[in-house]
This record gives structure tokens, C-alpha cells and sequence, in this order.
């Protein structure tokens, strides 16, 4: 069975498998695009995914709803329609059964195993929000990737051919969404040395930044000033246009919108001039964050980039390569912007489905073996009975090894007391365990105190945060005797708290051990730890609880009562 790798995009998705030659290529749409809209429009009993959703925008919409990505894990966000309401994940869903009906339908099987992918820097919420959405929609969700890593893996690793080993720069400008990640390639894989990003930052912006200015050309021509914002009509039909010039733009250096708008018609010259200096601000943000990532890859040892990847169909405008060139003096090469991602989110699929398979053929020899004890002989041994059974080549098989690692995009913690004020009230901070750009997997153990004499309880609330490692020998700054610098609470994200039961009549500062570890895939342990009594809390989380495997399961019995087309 196949494994396809998604590009779950704010504005545009696409899908793609791998061939028998090894290639990722990319699954067209049921209507023969590369691409498809995340536009859902809501028709009566159907539901409509895709272009025709976008196309009814303007006329529909209450109907439609469209950037559902930008909202992926939040608890207040829903969209609503006919008394029914609709949560992120469950939009997500229906964009995902749409995709994956295509691809089933293109390949002539039923698909079901997918990778699909996020911002580099989801944090925990939006990750199992993107995960959550794909089994809603049915599917067995293998992984969910960081975009960047997906588009360098398809960009450096490629079958039969011997990889280079050197740095990249990954640009990922997507139509909602912003990241930047520095990779090194090798033989083995692709490591992520660091990231950042913005997932509120996106060609949407520079979409809406046309929007009001074409609102305000209206205005002028007609002396009739209209706030798209309050016609949801005309904001859809200028979106449009804004859409369509910005493509414009990137092959011309003017084009013509007109505007319609009852009854009045304006035609407004748009220069590629005009449409930078518009947005110079949202692209300089982009820059700063590319910047501050160069100075945390330089600290880590990479001293030099080799090459600039523009990814992401926003990397086309012409202003990206100008200033990024201008800025680092690399020129940058934009590559399969539209379809990078989910190629490499395909690729790693793959690998993953088959070290399964070689995994099995070990264990099927001795219960003892893995692919990480086997030897050589009996890897290779393997990896032919995998490639013969399965009608893989040998060489493809073998590739299977290469790996994309990971590092961890936030900052994690847990609130602790730091002092007292002079009222005696309690001073609380964070105090960071594993940091963001901490290679995955990670683990760290740090041993704190109680605060009083006989303590009954400590409250454990873990927190993230985007605060960056200290630097060597630095030390937290405060009056506390807290081992690493420390985090205000108000900067930092709660993901959860619980209370530890320790043993009674301790004396003050006896010792409470707390542990994070997080995996290849980004979940994170929590464990807290009362030497005294052997008293243990243990969270995970992303954790499926009973609580959400029943709502999981009503929302997804609810979802596959729609048709969606």
C-alpha cells in the first residue's frame, strides 16, 4: 500500500506519491490541477473542497471558509453554518477526504497511510490539531513533518544519485505562513540545525495589503470609500484580483484590475513598484528572522551556507530573490515551489513504510534484531527480500536509511516559584528544560525543591515558550538559585498542569526530580519525580484520553454523513 505525503497549505495543498523508479511525483486533482484551493464551501448537503469553493467566495460567503490553517489548534476558533459548528480540525478533514479521494481515485487504490505537513514551528496544540485532522478524515497518519525539512529531503536526497554533503538556507514563503530552516545534507539524511518562522505571515498578507489598496483607488475614483471588511462580497472579488495581479507582477511590471461594485466600474493601474513598496515591511520581517536564524546556525557550528532554497508558491515574487541575494549574497534558487513539500513529505513516507517492512524481515529472522542491531549482512539480506517481494529496486530500498531529523521548535518548561515580594507574595517564573533548536530526540533532567515544610503537593505546570539557549556560563539573573535562565510566565504558552502527591513532613528544599524527553516525532514526556515516597506524574502530549478518542470519533462519524466532492 502506498504512502502519500500531503502538503496541508494555508491557501493551496497538494499531494504526492512515490513511483516505482523511486521518483516523487506529483497526484493531480480529479479536475487535472497540481494543486487544490483549501476552500470549503458548504452547498446544502455537499461540500465542496477546491476551486469551485473559491470561486463561490464572493457570491457565498457565510458559505465558505478559506485560511482554516491559521487557526489550527486554537479552542475558540469555529466556523459556523446552519446551526452547525465546525472547528479547524474538522474543516481540515474535509480538505484532507477530498485530497485523498483524488489521489485513490488517480492511483486506482484506496489510500489511507499519509505524512502530511506544518509550519517548522507548530507548537504542541497545532501539531495534533493537523494530526487529529487526518484521522477525523480516515486516515493512518504516519508522521506530521516540518515543511521545510520535507522540501530540502526532496531537494538533496534523490535515488541512485550520490548526496553532497553541505548547508542550506530553506526560504519557505507559503501563502499563509512563513519559515526558515538551516539543514545539512548528507548521505544519511537531512539534520534541521535551527528554525523559526511566522505562521501568521504569509502572500495572504501581501494579498490584503493590495486589497485595501485597490479599496482605496475605488475610493478615490468614485468618492464612495467601502471597507472590504465590512462587504464580504467585495473583499472576495478584490481578493481575487489581488491574487491574480501578484502572479501577474511577478512575470510583468504592470498590470490592470478592474473593480466592480454596484454599479460602478474602476479600472486601477498596478506597477510591480507600486506593489513592493506596498509590502517592503511584511518581506523586511522575513528578513529579520532569516538573520537571527544565520547568527543561532553560526553558533552551532555552520559557518557557511552553500546554497539559498526558495520554497513556497509566495517565493515567486521577484522581490524575495532581489533582497535575499542583496542581504546575503547567495544567489537563491527556487525550487518546484508549489510541490517541494509534499515530494518530500512523499520520500519520507516511503522510507518510513519500508524500513517497516525491512524491520519485520529482521524480527522475522531473530527476535533480537533491529535495524539498528543488525549487521551489515543481514541489513542487505533484508533490504532484498523487501525490494523482490515488493517490485522496489534494490538501490531505492537501501536509500531507505536516510532519515530527516528534526529539532525541537519550541522552548519548554515548567513554572516555578522564584521569589517572594516584600508583601510576601509568590514571584513565579519559568524555568526551561529543552530548548527550541535542541536536536530531536531530547532529554533533560533537572532536580528542583520544595517550598515549605511539610509540603503535601506540588503543582507541575508545564509551559512553552520561544526563548533561545543561554549562552555558555550565563546565568539566570535573578536572586533565585534557579540552574538556567529564566522565562517570564507572561511570555510563555501553559499546555498543561497537574499536582504531584509527595511524602508528608518533608523539611523545606527537599528534592523533586523532573524530566522531559521528547521523540523523533515531537512528543513530549513529562515526568515528575518525589524520591521520598516513589511518588510519580507522568504526562505525554500530545495524549489521546478516552475524553478525546470519543469526541474524535462522533466528530468523524458527523464528517463522513457529508458528501464532500
Amino acid at each position: 500500500m502506498k504512502v502519500i505525503g500531503i502538503d496541508l497549505g494555508t491557501t493551496y495543498c497538494c499531494v504526492a506519491h512515490v513511483n516505482e523508479y523511486g521518483i516523487a511525483e506529483v497526484i493531480p486533482n480529479a479536475e487535472g490541477e497540481a494543486t487544490t484551493p483549501s476552500v470549503v464551501w458548504f452547498d446544502g448537503d455537499r461540500v465542496v473542497v477546491g476551486q469551485e469553493a473559491k470561486e463561490m467566495a464572493s457570491i457565498h460567503p457565510d458559505a465558505v471558509c478559506s485560511f482554516i490553517k491559521r487557526n489550527m489548534g486554537s479552542d475558540d476558533y469555529y466556523f459556523e453554518i446552519d446551526q452547525v459548528r465546525y472547528t479547524p480540525e474538522h474543516i481540515s478533514s474535509l480538505i484532507l477526504r477530498k485530497l485523498i479521494q483524488d489521489a485513490s481515485s488517480h492511483l486506482g487504490e484506496t489510500v489511507t497511510d499519509v505524512v502530511i505537513t506544518c509550519p517548522a514551528y507548530f507548537f504542541v496544540k497545532e501539531r495534533e490539531a493537523t494530526k487529529r485532522a487526518g484521522e477525523i478524515a480516515g486516515l493512518n497518519v504516519l508522521h506530521i513533518l516540518n515543511e521545510p525539512t520535507a522540501a530540502a529531503f526532496a531537494y538533496g536526497i534523490k535515488p541512485n544519485e550520490a548526496t553532497k554533503e553541505r548547508h542550506i538556507l530553506v526560504y519557505d514563503l507559503g501563502g499563509g505562513t512563513f519559515d526558515a530552516s538551516i539543514i545539512r545534507i548528507s548521505k544519511d539524511g537531512v539534520d534541521v540545525l535551527c528554525t523559526d518562522g511566522d505562521h501568521q505571515l504569509g502572500g495572504k498578507d501581501w494579498d490584503d495589503r493590495l486589497v485595501q489598496h485597490l479599496a482605496q483607488c475605488y475610493g478615490d475614483e468614485t468618492q464612495e470609500y467601502v471597507n472590504p471588511v465590512d462587504s464580504p462580497e467585495l473583499y472576495y472579488d478584490l481578493l481575487q484580483n489581488a491574487e491574480r495581479a501578484k502572479k501577474q507582477l511577478s512575470t510583468r511590471t504592470s498590470t490592470k484590475v478592474k473593480i466592480t461594485h454596484e454599479g460602478n466600474t474602476v479600472s486601477v493601474e498596478l506597477t510591480r513598484t507600486q506593489f513592493e513598496q506596498l509590502t517592503q515591511d511584511l518581506l523586511a520581517k522575513t528578513i529579520t528572522l532569516t538573520k537571527s536564524l544565520l547568527k543561532v546556525a553560526k553558533s552551532k557550528g555552520c559557518s557557511r551556507i552553500e546554497q539559498l532554497l526558495l520554497v513556497g508558491g509566495s517565493s515567486r515574487m521577484p522581490q524575495v530573490a532581489e533582497r535575499l541575494k542583496k542581504e546575503f549574497a547567495i544567489e537563491p534558487q527556487l525550487y518546484d515551489p508549489d510541490e517541494a513539500v509534499a515530494k518530500g513529505a512523499a520520500l519520507i513516507g516511503n522510507n518510513i513504510q519500508l524500513r517497516s517492512l525491512i524491520d519485520a524481515k529482521l524480527q522475522a529472522k531473530s527476535r533480537s534484531l533491529t535495524l539498528e542491531t543488525a549487521s551489515q549482512a543481514e541489513l542487505k539480506e533484508a533490504e532484498k527480500k523487501v525490494a523482490d517481494e515488493h517490485g522496489y529496486q534494490l538501490e531505492i530500498v537501501s536509500r531507505a536509511s536516510a532519515k530527516a531529523r528534526n529539532v525541537s521548535s519550541k522552548t519548554f518548561g515548567i513554572v516555578v516559584l522564584d521569589n517572594f515580594d516584600d508583601k510576601g507574595n509568590p514571584q513565579l517564573t519559568v524555568s526551561n528544560l529543552i530548548y527550541r533548536n535542541t536536536p530531536l530526540p531530547a532529554e533533560r533532567k533537572q532536580t528542583y525543591a520544595t517550598i515549605t515544610n511539610n509540603q503535601r503537593m506540588v503543582v507541575v505546570e508545564l509551559v512553552e515558550n520561544m526563548c533561545d539557549a543561554p549562552a555558555e556560563g550565563q546565568s539566570c539573573g535573578s536572586q533565585c538559585s534557579l540552574p538556567e535562565p529564566v522565562t517570564a510566565v507572561s511570555d510563555s504558552v501553559s499546555l498543561w498542569n497537574g499536582d504531584l502527591p509527595i511524602q508528608p513532613n518533608l523539611p523545606i528544599y527537599s528534592p523533586i526530580e523532573v524530566t522531559f524527553r521528547i521523540d523523533e516525532d515531537g512528543r513530549l514526556c513529562l515526568i515528575a519525580f518525589d524520591p521520598a515516597s516513589g511518588s510519580k506524574l507522568e504526562k505525554y502530549l500530545p495524549e489521546k484520553t478516552a475524553e478525546y478518542e470519543l469526541e474524535t470519533r462522533k466528530v468523524t462519524e458527523r464528517s463522513r454523513a457529508l458528501i464532500v466532492e
